[in-house]
């Protein structure tokens, strides 16, 4: 009983001392005179006759605290979390005891402040997109939090919540090794909660990116456990090369992927699109050679007859290649009339010899226009067989929205083709027979074109 006395009197004592050296510094702080009340603590705390004074950092900790939870005082200081955890902080360390006997005292409330404040700011600045401010806010929000459970003082060893909230703000802020590392300390807790499953997609593409398939496969098996109604946990690999952000490297990957598996239909489709767009890029052209073009259309054409092999029913494979022959032709026209320009300008500002005839135009522009025709004719000549073959397997699913209106575009391309063609022919016989296709070819469109109109 002498020793408890003895305590509460030592207690008693030690506040009294320090609340006569202090009363100025609390009175400015009920006034709020904050830069008052730092001024004379700072005095305080640089004298070092009260640098083992635990009680005056826990009196700066709570000012700044109570500054912090005032959004009028925080603009005026906004780094104030950051100060009052840092004295929060020197208080414990400079006497443990007394720290522990403050906070019973005066209760929690200061110290939680520092860890509610920034976290709903986070939060609220998440919601607002703006990533880096937001992940600075609930990361300082996290430490305050570890302080505030490792002094056993409350709160969880990990907040599952604001856990979820920093990694989805490192994330969308492009931090993605940051992210993967909030994601993964909950993904270590088992997390099975409504709303986490994304939890464990987002690790699933951090690590397919990274090439770290056996993490991939892990936290797909452990989200399809945790989540058996979610379908993303089931989903090819080929879907996960889809959308890598990097080209080079899912280049790379889809072509090992249809070198493994062959026969993997979505695989090539996607490699297809990738060849056929750096085909047909006109904007920023891949081929910078024809050499290296024809390569290219070379690469694409045997893919898409690999896949016809595959899917020997599917009219959409000869009707794409015949589309890659023909809208190499069809960019052909451009160049034509180009040249029919010059020409035609040539012969505007030509004036008649004696005899009355406009001199012709250069040769050099007419043996390009005859050179440009020919390939054109070339072309055409290449695809067509493909959307010839295309066209009756097409023909027999037009009950189909997609293949109808694909159907209308077959149709389309065979009458510009065959229009060309007669326009170029040069024996009456076979204007005739081009003639006749392109009608066919009218009559036919006339037929589909109010399909599922």
């Amino acid at each position: 009983m002498k020793k408890i006395l003895f305590s509460v009197f030592s207690l008693f004592a030690i506040l009294m001392t320090n609340g006569q050296n202090l009363t100025k510094v609390k009175e400015a702080i009920t006034a709020k005179k904050y830069a008052e009340a730092n001024t004379q603590l700072d005095e305080f705390i640089n004298n070092p006759k009260y640098q083992k004074n635990a009680e005056l950092y826990f009196i700066k900790a709570k000012m700044y605290s109570e500054i912090a939870a005032d959004s009028n005082q925080l603009k005026n200081y906004p780094n104030a979390v950051e100060v009052s955890l840092e004295n929060f902080k020197k208080a414990y360390t400079t006497d443990n005891a007394k720290f522990t006997m403050f906070v019973t005292l005066e209760g929690a409330q200061p110290l939680y402040n520092v860890y509610a404040v920034p976290y709903n700011k986070g939060v609220k600045e998440l919601d607002a997109k703006e990533y880096d401010k937001s992940l600075k806010s609930l990361q300082l929000a996290d430490l305050s939090g570890r302080f505030i459970f490792e002094r056993g003082l409350g709160l969880a060893a990990i907040d599952t919540n604001l856990t979820f909230y920093t990694g989805y703000a490192a994330l969308l802020g492009g931090q993605e090794d940051v992210a993967a590392g909030y994601f993964t300390k909950l993904a270590n807790l088992n997390i099975a909660d409504k709303g986490f499953e994304d939890v464990y997609k987002n690790l699933m593409i951090y690590h397919f990116n990274k090439s770290n398939i056996a993490d991939f496969e892990k936290y797909r098996a452990q989200g399809a456990k945790n989540y058996p109604k979610e379908e993303y946990f089931t989903y090819d690999e080929v879907m996960f090369i889809n959308d890598m952000k990097d080209k080079d490297e899912r280049m790379k990957r889809i072509e090992a992927k249809v070198a493994s598996d062959p026969k993997n239909i979505d695989a090539m489709s996607i490699l297809a699109e990738i060849l056929f767009g750096r085909l047909f890029d006109q904007d920023n052209p891949y081929y910078k050679t024809d050499a290296e073009y024809d390569a290219g259309e070379a690469r694409l054409v045997d893919l898409y007859n690999k896949m016809s092999a595959v899917s020997p029913e599917d009219g959409l494979m000869p009707y794409n290649v015949g589309v890659v022959y023909v809208n190499k032709a069809f960019e052909m026209n451009n160049k034509i009339s180009d040249i029919n320009d010059k020409i035609r300008k040539f012969n505007d500002s030509q004036k008649p010899d004696k005899t009355g005839k406009i001199p012709p135009p250069p040769k050099e522009l007419t043996t390009q226009r005859e050179e440009l025709r020919s390939k054109q004719l070339v072309a055409y000549d290449k695809g067509l067989p493909y959307l010839l073959k295309a066209q009756p397997m097409l023909e027999k699913k037009v009950s189909d929205k997609s293949i109808a209106q694909t159907y209308k575009k077959l149709i389309s391309i065979l009458i510009d083709i065959y229009s060309s063609k007669r326009q170029l022919a040069k024996l009456p016989a076979d204007k005739t027979k081009f003639e006749a296709e392109e009608n066919k070819w009218n009559k036919e469109y006339d037929r589909v074109s109010n399909i599922h109109n």
